[in-house]
């Protein structure tokens, strides 16, 4: 026979009612003391001018990688499907209200927006997108140059997004496994997702798509969209993060092989945003700086 506990369900729902109460009234202080001006998210890819985004707020409650402690083991839980949206949206709900940014940017963002929508139904994104060549050199470089320490949190994220267990490299990928990183396809096929799935599930009025080279040249638009003065833009904070040392690394590789990996998993974004930018025509323009 089961035996019920009625004092410690009691003492539960008392914890539980009182949780509820102190987030309330946490919100409504927020909305008091420090009310949002704005409430915006940027959930482009790393290496696809995040950081310069939250430069470029930095007039606002801005911050690059929030909350990363608890976003990056959420990431990699939804992402194995050990967590459900209804979970995580919980989660990034009390999270949202505790931490009361204005702007956030951040790749985790990307990962994480359908429950985000789902807990945030005010919160507005803009997707940094930028060619899958150019951001497939700069995160190569990035991670040359600042490689990450054994523990790093963000480093079991990138492995679980590449799906590097489970693509296997070919004798074309032989430059990248000498340097330590998986196949081509594990990244080309991460830079496709990410951007596909945003573009999908985010409704287009709750979206602004922003090609990383035109970030300077569209401010005046950014601040339009945003329902800010222009002068509260951080104009010169847009190209944070550059690269101290570039390594080149996809000119090692044959270059048919590049473009047929790029056609094969970015085909219709890189002909939707980039004009369907071919590898050749990428390589000519990087020779020529």
């Amino acid at each position: 026979m089961v035996q019920i506990n009625l004092r410690a369900l009691r003492r539960s729902a008392g914890l539980h009612k009182r949780a509820a109460r102190y987030a309330m009234r946490e919100l409504e202080l927020n909305r008091l003391f420090r009310p949002r001006r704005i409430d915006l998210c940027c959930c482009g890819l790393s290496k696809s001018g995040t950081h310069s985004i939250a430069g470029m707020f930095g007039r606002y409650r801005s911050q690059h990688h929030p909350d990363r402690n608890v976003r990056v083991p959420l990431s990699i839980s939804l992402i194995k499907g050990e967590i459900s949206v209804a979970k995580a949206s919980s989660t990034l709900g009390k999270r949202d209200r505790k931490l009361w940014l204005e702007m956030e940017s951040s790749t985790l963002t990307g990962i994480l927006v359908e429950p985000l929508m789902d807990a945030c139904p005010g919160k507005r994104f803009i997707l940094t997108i930028r060619d899958v060549f150019s951001w497939s050199e700069s995160w190569l470089d990035h991670n040359i140059n600042r490689p990450p320490g054994p523990k790093s949190q963000f480093a079991a994220l990138d492995r679980t997004r590449l799906r590097a267990d489970e693509i296997a490299p070919g004798p074309h990928d032989a430059p990248l496994i000498e340097l330590g990183f998986p196949s081509l396809a594990c990244f080309f096929q991460m830079w496709a997702e990410h951007n596909s799935r945003i573009l999908d599930v985010v409704p287009p009025d709750r979206l602004f798509v922003l090609k990383t080279a035109d970030i300077n040249e569209r401010l005046d638009e950014i601040a339009r969209w945003a329902g800010v003065e222009r002068d509260m833009l951080c104009g010169d904070r847009t190209w944070l993060a550059k690269a101290p040392v570039k390594h080149h690394v996809l000119s090692k590789l044959d270059p048919n092989y590049v473009q047929d990996s790029a056609e094969r998993f970015c085909g219709s974004l890189m002909d939707r945003f980039f004009d369907g930018l071919a590898a050749s025509e990428y390589f000519e323009r990087h020779q020529a700086r």
